[in-house]
């Protein structure tokens, strides 16, 4: 029975501690508020409040990964009643507590019924069989219980209990009397330390770079072998509709003999039988892989003779002088680069399917990362979304067009992302491969008239993980490393780590994939690039120059104030490093070397250091906050900008144009250099003299230039190996 008025069948009349609630909702009433059904221009009204599922699918984007809410699933008639109310509030009405105020989006209700749904029945756990029933006890039990998962996961349902207590007056089965935690978050309540970085993890450049080769590896070579495959395949499911049989036909045996005759003419096995197949067949063998048994099926579609034991009897002979062969197609495979043979041992119809998969998540990971666009941006894009436009400089930009969906309205809002030109191939691979009208990522499902979209994205990216393992792993070494798993902070373990290793063993696993992960690390790319971590990776050029002219106009998206976030730590993480450098006693010169090595002075002094030790890390991140503001690193010296005193500046103000000289950083009074600078000094030096040594002469206005620029290199080459006169480092 589905409960639509609270009455004595259904759920519990009031009593002096459960004080009645307003009228309950109408069982035909609308679920959606007016601007969602109007947002939506869906005809119908959508789901009732009595409903027992309330279907979403006709209001929300496709790549929504749940659209129905199934109350039949909830057991108890007071819970379901109070979901129901719950969900059918909040789609209505704010809550002035939180920070987040305004009426629930309705991506978010799923979410917001499997937490309220979670924090009841923890509440029943320990005792409080009602809402109205629960006391700060009860509370604190439940906290409890909940830490015990993580604290980010205690702080969610903490917020959901205060999301309940907020809607208590529009609930009319039962309701929470006491306030929760009131005047703290759920940050708070939970424990959870925020120290402003993204908790996000990143994926590790010796496995993204890895991943994003084998990626791109299949847009560009695998992706036209698999297409052509798929194309001869149905040219002969095409050409073999009726196939003839084989005993007692005389054309039906031509047609098996002459197979085979192609077969030992191009060297090639016996088409094998599926490895997928082989244990419903356990006695059939399998050597290096592949099934010692014919593929019938496909060797009918190719010649157009029936299966039949006579068949297989005859292609097992055939197979015992040739061998078997992995796939069976004839279409022929790329090498891979590592291997220097085929990219993997052969394509058949079951292969093949196999592969379309792991193409389509090859082309989400090179579309996702290299655009920095969110799994749901990506996965709502329509077929013909990449378009090219000429910027004012004549170069031609590579765009991506599609919408931005997070903390925007239901529809989302359109945006523009550019990109490079792999980007522009991984979606001219996606329009060959799939077939649905609306969606680049929406493909034929299993029957032939329904559509489905791309999904299960953590999971096929996994897979992907272990695909390229198995194709290009070497004997010595899987082809993406795995990972030491790192204790975590809030229960001991990590995501990466699975149940059994011994105590205090490091264990290695593969690292987990997951689609958040490479918004997150194209973030942290970009931003630590001038540092040097990532310059020169061959997946990264032109990115950040690509990336940025288009974000720059798209702001809508976010990610360039998630890049901006990463490079102001990268900044904190790099004058740390200054820091601690000076403070073990290394050479500093420049004309802002005294300026910054004062403030380094002073902070130590606050906070007690002494000459090679930090006493408090999280304290000095602090105190040397102030400087990454005027701080640009360089590659021969570090500038911390002061525009009263930059020669940069003064020698440009008659171009008109905030242009630095940067010639004049050698010289300038915002100049420092550290140890770090000393090799590329070094390097530089050697550079300008050769021009010098070289037999064809210079000019002497170019001779006198170089060596005025190596004196200069000399000067401040020697003044960083000099040694510091006094350990006060002043």
């Amino acid at each position: 029975m589905t409960p639509t008025t609270r009455s004595s069948a259904s759920v519990e009349q009031p009593g002096p501690d459960r004080p009645a609630g307003p009228a309950p909702v109408p069982g035909d009433a609308p679920v959606l508020p007016d601007h969602v059904l109007a947002a939506a221009g869906h005809p119908g009204p959508g789901p009732r409040f009595a409903d027992p599922v309330w279907d979403m699918r006709p209001f929300l984007p496709r790549s929504t990964s749940e659209r129905t809410i199934v109350f039949t699933s909830v057991a108890d008639p007071v819970t379901a009643l109070v979901l129901r109310e719950y969900l059918y509030s909040r789609l209505r009405r704010g809550n002035s507590s939180l920070v987040r105020r305004g009426p629930m989006k309705l991506t978010g209700i799923f979410g917001a019924f499997h937490k309220a749904r979670t924090v009841i029945a923890t509440f029943q756990t320990v005792g409080a069989r009602r809402l109205s029933d629960v006391t700060t006890d009860h509370l604190q039990a439940a906290l409890e219980r909940w830490q015990t998962v993580s604290a980010e996961e205690a702080a969610l349902r903490v917020t959901a209990v205060k999301h309940l207590f907020a809607h208590g007056p529009f609930l009319t089965a039962d309701r929470l009397l006491v306030n929760p935690w009131p005047g703290r978050s759920g940050h708070a309540v939970a424990g959870v330390i925020r120290d402003g970085e993204n908790t996000t993890e990143r994926i590790p450049e010796e496995i993204i770079a890895p991943l994003v080769k084998g990626a791109v590896f299949y847009v560009t070579t695998a992706g036209p072998d698999i297409l052509a495959a798929q194309r001869e395949l149905a040219e002969l499911t095409a050409a073999h509709q009726t196939t003839r049989p084989f005993r007692g036909n005389g054309s039906a045996r031509a047609r098996i003999d002459a197979f085979v005759a192609e077969l030992r003419a191009a060297g090639r096995g016996v088409p094998a039988l599926p490895r997928r197949q082989a244990p419903r067949r356990p006695s059939i063998p399998v050597i290096d892989g592949v099934p010692q048994a014919p593929n019938a099926a496909l060797v009918a579609r190719m010649t157009g003779v029936s299966v039949s034991a006579e068949v297989r009897r005859y292609l097992t002979e055939a197979a015992g002088e040739l061998g078997y062969q992995a796939g069976g197609l004839r279409t022929a495979l790329s090498i891979w680069p590592g291997s220097g043979r085929p990219w993997r041992p052969g394509l058949g119809p079951m292969e093949l399917a196999t592969e379309l998969v792991q193409l389509r998540t090859a082309c989400w990971i090179v579309i996702a990362y290299l655009s920095g666009m969110r799994d749901a941006e990506v996965r709502e894009l329509a077929p013909d979304c990449a378009f090219t436009e000429n910027g004012p400089d004549g170069r031609v930009r590579h765009k991506l067009r599609g919408r931005v969906l997070k903390g925007r309205k239901l529809s989302g809002e359109e945006a523009e992302w550019v990109v490079l030109d792999i980007v522009h191939q991984a979606a001219a691979l996606l329009t060959d491969v799939n077939d649905d009208p609306t969606h680049l990522f929406g493909h034929k499902g299993m029957t032939s008239n329904s559509l489905v979209l791309f999904g299960s994205v953590n999971k096929r990216l996994n897979d992907f993980r272990d695909h390229l393992n198995e194709l290009f792993s070497t004997p010595d070494a899987p082809y993406l490393p795995l990972h030491t798993a790192a204790p975590s902070p809030d229960n001991g373990t990590s995501a990466h780590e699975e149940p059994g290793s011994e105590e205090g063993e490091e264990e290695l696993v593969p690292w987990r994939l997951s689609t958040r992960q490479f918004r997150r690390t194209l973030a942290w790319h970009i931003a630590h690039q001038p540092f040097g971590v990532v310059a020169g990776a061959r997946q990264y050029q032109h990115a950040e120059l690509a990336l940025f002219e288009g974000y720059a106009g798209t702001s809508p998206s976010g990610f360039a104030a998630e890049v901006a976030a990463e490079r102001a730590i990268a900044q904190l993480d790099y004058v740390e490093d200054l820091y601690r450098d000076w403070n073990d006693g290394h050479r500093t010169s420049g004309g802002a070397a005294g300026r910054v090595n004062a403030e380094f002075a002073r902070i130590r002094r606050e906070l007690g250091d002494l000459p090679g030790i930090v006493a408090s890390p999280a304290r000095l991140r602090t105190m040397l906050q102030h400087l990454t503001k005027t701080l640009h690193p360089g590659i021969l010296n570090d500038c911390f900008y002061q525009p009263s005193s930059a020669l940069c500046a003064k020698r440009a103000q008659h171009t008109g144009r905030p242009l630095p000289l940067l010639t004049m950083c050698l010289t300038c009074p915002n100049a420092r250099r550290s140890s770090v600078h000393l090799p590329r000094l070094t390097t530089a030096r050697v550079q300008a003299q050769r021009p010098l040594d070289a037999p064809t002469g210079l000019s002497r206005l170019q001779s006198a230039a170089l060596t005025t620029h190596i004196a200069e290199l000399d000067h401040a080459i020697a003044e960083l190996r000099a040694t510091p006169k006094t350990p006060t480092h002043e």
